[in-house]
């Protein structure tokens, strides 16, 4: 049972509780996280586990991602708290610290009320002790054979419970601020090594508000002026992973609204939350209706007035009837005290009937509620035992009265200028979509859209946090209208548009392109395709952050310093032996580590120290992390890509074509030698053929002439008797060509039959060489397609931005101003969850590294107009 409630204390000391609060987080040695949260309200004791596990993740993204990345612990983060103008105690401060013993994790967030209050290097300290008991605790359940699960968890959490309690009181009582004895480390005693320039805006898309970092203008790697060696062995101490970087840069400065986001949503009273339901539900019924036109609205300020006189009335006199009950002296149960009161609440005349009893009846239970939460389990109480929560109640039901008509009137002007544009911004989204529009337009359109929507809720929160009060919608209307446009001016879509987005498009027209008839399956090229896609945006979004955070790891760097300390090892040498050994990495990351190696080693020149060489490797690994992510960063990387295969598959070709030019002159001499023996043989036989038809000729001629010679010896010798000597001799017979055989033989054997080199078949293109080539010209396609429909895109939304007013105003007269749930959230938003008027600004951090004793780091932030510098430095050179 809590602590019941001191009514003679001054009210401000129940504003510093309700304006601060203590929620603990531990991680056991057994790796289960345990919370507990105090302060800021009752809801936020009552929704302990909750609002603790909630900060859990938000706290541990930041710590595991120094821890894994650089080996540091987080001391403390500082935000300051910006604060709409009022007479509310709100938290000036809030501040997250950590520490760590005997395998426990232990962090606290905690809001303060004034500055100060918390010094980081005593609550981390607090911490320390707090994780020891813990440790201990845990021990004690271990060593005690309880069920860890069933028993040991309850335990601890019981006594993680009691200590947040103690450290709430504790800073309550200002155990932990700061003192002419605490620990001072400012700027001016550690050496800044890095500084990052950051382009910063106000966020009031969200509630509670917060700083929203739109991107990166600079960073800047620094060498202190110190000796080489010494800077050398500084580089084992710096903050160098772009992980890192990223979250003391964005995550940071940013978590600080989510912090508060989550101990906004149940800092509050439930007390004040449930007479806030009661009023309005009163509200509806007198007025008949539970949803007004705007044209309604003067007709219903008299009617208004009137109600709010009536609770005023009702409060009084319930007061009344509360004390006479308090000083009644009667020992009732809860149920009978409740009715005592409803009892005498119908015999006052004041708030016996109507809406007057309605409300007292509604402050009863109000009153009733909290006392079954104040006294639960309890059978007979005294009266005067209920005098702090019966006259705590009242006072909220007197504080829901000042702000109830002011707040009710500000609602119906607020709500009715948002809806009037977002009438107007739906229907013209309505307009344009039912257009053919193509997948580009549709990104560019859902881009521009959700900007103006947030720049819009941006418009009307910005008023609400400082505090403005407006009496007629237009007025509203117009200034948002001007702050709109002006808002709309300065939008960069290329600050909006991804490679994801990109991608999208891409991704949809494959889906078109591809798509399986009557199935929502992609064709074979489809689906390689659609792998090829993914496997550029797993690029981005794991590969290129992994290989910087390898090749700037901690363990990496100082392992190749030493070596280039003690063994003069190469820079270069090394990170490419640590790219050759990085284990199970997969082909693509290798592939993309020694192309960053190579990247390098050309910026390097002998004239460079070691330490110039380290800062070198530093900015090399940046740049290509911080160029190598945007749109068209990527799509030029898919047209590097498919053009490295086309240059591949090219000079594949080129070579074949080399080669068959090479045959193809062998070939023609092979020919030409053929070619010759063949007409060697060819002529050699022709000319044995001529010889032979010569001879022929000639050997019929002879056979004639013999023939003639015989006749006439023949005809001589029938004559004469006998041959007559002086007849002429015969003819000489021709001499046959000798036979052919033996020269063809040698003419073959000089010029045997030479055989033609074969022509090596054509290569074939690696199959995924069509598809890097289509995506290539797909992305850029895509690419192109945006920059030239962005320009008509927001033409096009500029004219609209200009016409919202005016269709809004138009569309006024169809506007329903709900006046139950929308109301109780506008009211639970503006007056009842104090924390959403507070906007938390980055102002400093602590780390440290725990294998390194006296060695802290500082981080600054600074912030002027949108830019915010943040400055990281240690005292490892002190």
């Amino acid at each position: 049972m809590s602590d019941p409630r001191d009514v003679q204390a001054p009210s401000t000391v129940e504003a510093i509780r309700m304006a601060s609060a203590s929620v603990l987080g531990t991680s056991t040695g057994l790796g289960y996280s345990i919370g507990s949260a105090i302060g800021a309200g009752s809801m936020l004791e009552q929704h302990s586990a909750s609002v603790s596990m909630n900060i859990v993740p938000l706290v541990f993204t930041i710590r595991d991602t120094l821890m894994s990345s650089e080996g540091l612990e987080i001391l403390s983060i500082e935000w300051d708290l910006d604060r709409t103008p009022g007479s509310d105690v709100l938290p000036d401060q809030l501040v997250v610290a950590g520490g760590s013993e005997g395998g426990v994790g232990s962090h606290v967030c905690v809001l303060s009320w004034e500055k100060g209050v918390v010094d980081p290097f005593k609550i981390n300290e607090y911490m320390k002790a707090v994780s020891k008991k813990i440790s201990d605790v845990e021990s004690a359940v271990i060593n005690n054979e309880l069920n860890y699960e069933l028993e040991g968890i309850s335990v601890i959490t019981k006594f993680t419970d009691r200590l947040n309690s103690v450290l709430f009181v504790d800073m309550l009582d200002r155990r932990f601020q700061g003192s002419w004895d605490s620990l001072q480390v400012k700027p001016d005693h550690v050496d800044v090594d890095l500084v990052a320039k950051l382009e910063v805006v106000d966020d009031f898309t969200l509630l509670p508000p917060g700083m929203k970092i739109r991107g990166r203008k600079s960073l800047e790697f620094k060498l202190p002026n110190e000796p080489d060696d010494r800077l050398v062995a500084h580089f084992k101490h710096r903050v160098l992973t772009p992980s890192a970087i990223e979250a003391l840069t964005k995550v940071v400065p940013e978590t600080g609204q989510s912090l508060l986001n989550e101990i906004n949503y149940y800092a509050y009273a439930v007390e004040e939350s449930e007479l806030v339901g009661g009023v309005v539900k009163a509200l509806i019924e007198f007025l008949g209706k539970s949803e007004v036109s705007l044209s309604e609205i003067e007709t219903l300020r008299p009617r208004i007035g009137e109600f709010v006189k009536i609770l005023g009335d009702s409060i009084n006199a319930l007061e009344h009837i509360v004390e006479e009950h308090l000083s009644s002296g009667k020992t009732l149960t809860i149920e009978d005290h409740k009715s005592s009161l409803t009892s005498g609440v119908s015999t006052n005349s004041d708030v016996s009937s109507g809406t007057k009893n309605n409300l007292a009846i509604c402050i009863i239970d109000g009153i009733m509620n909290s006392v079954s939460r104040e006294f639960r389990g309890a059978r007979e109480i005294r009266a005067w035992e209920l005098k702090g929560t019966m006259r705590y109640v009242i006072a909220y039901a007197k504080r829901v009265l000042q702000y109830f008509s002011k707040e009710l009137n500000q609602y119906l002007v607020t709500n009715a200028a948002k809806k009037a544009f977002f009438t107007a911004l739906q229907e013209f989204k309505k307009e344009t979509l039912q257009e053919d529009i193509g997948p580009t337009d549709l990104t560019l359109f859902d881009l521009f859209y959700a900007e103006i929507q947030a720049q819009l809720n941006a418009a009307f929160s910005k008023e609400a946090f400082k505090g403005t009060k407006y009496e007629d919608f237009k007025q509203l209307m117009d200034l948002v209208t001007r702050q709109l446009i002006e808002s709309f001016k300065k939008i960069d879509i290329w600050n909006l548009i991804g490679f994801e987005n990109v991608a999208e498009i891409a991704k949809r027209e494959i889906a078109i392109k591809y798509a399986v008839p009557d199935s929502e399956d992609l064709t074979e090229h489809g689906e390689a395709l659609m792998k090829l896609l993914n496997e550029f945006q797993d690029l981005v979004s794991d590969i290129i952050p992994d290989v910087a955070d390898t090749l700037l790891s901690k363990p990496l760097i100082r392992r190749i310093i030493d070596k280039m300390l003690t063994e003069q090892a190469s820079l270069v040498e090394e990170l490419e032996a640590a790219v050759e050994g990085a284990g199970e990495r997969a082909d693509e990351w290798k592939k993309e580590a020694i192309e960053w190696v190579e990247s390098f080693k050309t910026t390097l020149d002998d004239s460079m120290t070691k330490s110039e060489s380290l800062l070198k490797l530093l900015n090399s690994i940046h740049e290509i992390v911080g160029e190598t992510v945007t749109p068209s960063a990527m799509v030029n990387r898919a047209k590097l890509e498919a053009d490295q295969r086309e240059q591949e598959y090219q000079a594949e070709i080129q070579e074949w074509e080399r080669t068959c030019h090479i045959i193809e002159q062998e070939n023609v001499a092979i020919r030409e030698h053929n070619v010759k023996r063949e007409k060697l043989l060819d002529q050699k036989t022709q000319q044995f053929e001529n010889q032979m038809r010569e001879y022929e000729l000639a050997l019929n001629d002879y056979m004639a002439q013999m023939e003639r010679y015989r006749a006439i010896q023949d005809a001589e010798s029938i004559t004469h008797g006998e041959t007559d000597q002086t007849l002429a001799p015969p003819p000489m017979e021709p001499t046959k060509p000798l036979p052919i055989d033996a020269e063809l033989h040698e003419i073959r054997t000089q010029y045997p039959v030479k055989e033609e080199k074969s022509i090596p078949p054509k290569p074939e293109p690696d199959p995924s060489l069509k598809y890097y080539v289509e995506l290539r010209d797909l992305l850029q396609s895509k690419l192109d397609h945006l920059k030239e429909r962005e320009k008509d895109m927001a033409t096009t939304f500029g004219k609209r931005v200009l016409r919202l007013q005016a269709e809004g105003i138009g569309a006024a007269a169809m506007i329903g101003l709900d006046l139950g749930d929308e109301f109780i959230e506008y009211l639970m938003g503006s007056k009842v969850r104090g924390l959403g008027k507070s906007l938390p600004r980055i102002t400093r951090m602590y780390l440290r590294d725990p294998k390194v004793d006296d060695l802290l780091y500082l981080v600054t932030f600074e912030r002027r107009a949108d830019e915010l510098t943040v400055s990281v430095g240690n005292t490892f050179l002190r």
